[in-house]
């Protein structure tokens, strides 16, 4: 009844008797009641010559690359204006900068190169303990951080072979890098991607449906928290979706150059308003407003303390645009990239309160500076 078809014909699929449609087989996987996985319905090898399909990838059901590129466009032509911050990585160009300052010598050796990967993935599986894992990476990005984590997971789970992932991003440049990027260090991992917005993660059944004797670890890594207009509801309203004992990771920037009620210290004290915005930045944020605003001349970007942030002890910084037009109209403004920095404990308690508590977190930072810090989370 729930994917339209008769008795008859379910019969038929259980007994080999005949073979399913396309169509048919993702309805049945979308029924939460079935507990299907795509590794279920898979042809053992030596049934499949010439006729195998495996689904490994998803479109959610609010995925428009050309609509958003069209709202992007209609954004950087106002006199001013907020770019969600899906769109910064929606095109192939923008995809391929963001990818190259985050494969910066400089992005390594500050962020990605010194978390503390291998402690949190055994911490991790001291959670799994029995259970075999499904990870579902929100917004994966590059997905190298990403196959960090698993590869040190796999050597540390009790049922490595059971490991499953599914990479979620809104950038199809982004999530095909991440895919190649996982299949190239770890082939043997079942990988899937899913083309959407992490926002709308009650509404992709294959990341949010229980499943029997496994555990799953959402994360949202590469600082991307940021990307969240209001964490605290996201937690507690779209994460609403996640089975008691549900794991999540994700890392932050700590407020570590004063409390977020000084102001005057933070702008004296932060390293981000103590300089120009990185090159490669400024060539990423820059080339957006280039391509889609019309008759753009100069781009100049300088680094906003945020107003006010709503995690209690956080406080952001903002990426604003001004633009000289070659008409000579007035200059316009962008709000197109934020930043946020928070209290580790402060952060941990708010999420408590919605039923998130944090069982494991590690601060880190390059050398002995300590101004990041990976959470593990656990739904209560």
């Amino acid at each position: 009844d729930l994917v339209g078809v008769t008795g008859t014909t379910i019969r038929s699929l259980e007994h080999n008797k005949r073979r399913a449609r396309r169509g048919l087989m993702l309805k049945l996987l979308a029924v939460p009641a079935l507990n299907l996985r795509v590794s279920d319905i898979e042809l053992a090898a030596d049934r499949s010559i010439g006729s195998r399909w495996t689904p490994t990838s998803w479109l959610g059901p609010a995925y428009d690359p050309v609509g958003m590129i069209n709202q992007l466009a209609e954004t950087l032509n106002g006199p001013s204006g907020q770019l969600e911050q899906t769109f910064a990585y929606i095109e192939s160009q923008s995809a391929r900068d963001w990818m190259a300052t985050s494969a910066s010598p400089e992005y390594e050796a500050a962020y990605r190169g010194c978390a503390p990967i291998e402690p949190m993935a055994r911490r991790i599986a001291e959670v799994v303990g029995e259970h075999a894992l499904s990870v579902s990476a929100l917004g994966s990005g590059d997905g190298k951080t990403e196959a960090l984590l698993v590869h040190s997971l796999l050597q540390q789970l009790k049922l490595p072979n059971k490991t499953e992932l599914f990479l979620l991003d809104i950038s199809h440049s982004l999530l095909n890098a991440a895919h190649r990027h996982i299949a190239e260090t770890l082939p043997s991992l079942k990988t899937y991607t899913v083309h959407g917005n992490f926002l709308e993660l009650p509404r992709l059944p294959m990341m949010v449906s229980p499943q029997r004797g496994r555990k799953r670890l959402y994360t949202m890594l590469g600082y991307t928290l940021v990307n969240l207009n209001d964490e605290l509801r996201f937690f507690r309203d779209t994460l609403s979706c996640c089975a008691k004992g549900d794991l999540f990771l994700c890392d932050i920037s700590m407020a570590a150059y004063g409390p977020c009620d000084d102001r005057k210290k933070i702008l004296r004290l932060d390293p981000v308003f103590q300089g120009k915005m990185r090159p490669s930045h400024a060539t990423w944020l820059g080339g957006i407003i280039r391509r889609n605003c019309v008759g753009a001349d100069e781009v100049n970007f300088r680094w906003e303390l945020t107003p006010h942030a709503s995690v209690p002890g956080s406080y952001g910084f903002d990426a604003i645009a001004t633009v000289k037009m070659r008409t000579g109209g007035p200059d316009r403004r962008f709000l197109m990239w934020r930043g946020r920095r928070y209290d580790p404990q402060r952060l941990s308690e708010a999420l408590c309160e919605i039923g998130w508590n944090t069982v494991e977190r590690i601060d880190y930072g390059p050398g002995k500076t300590k101004t990041m810090s990976l959470l593990l989370l656990q739904k209560q």
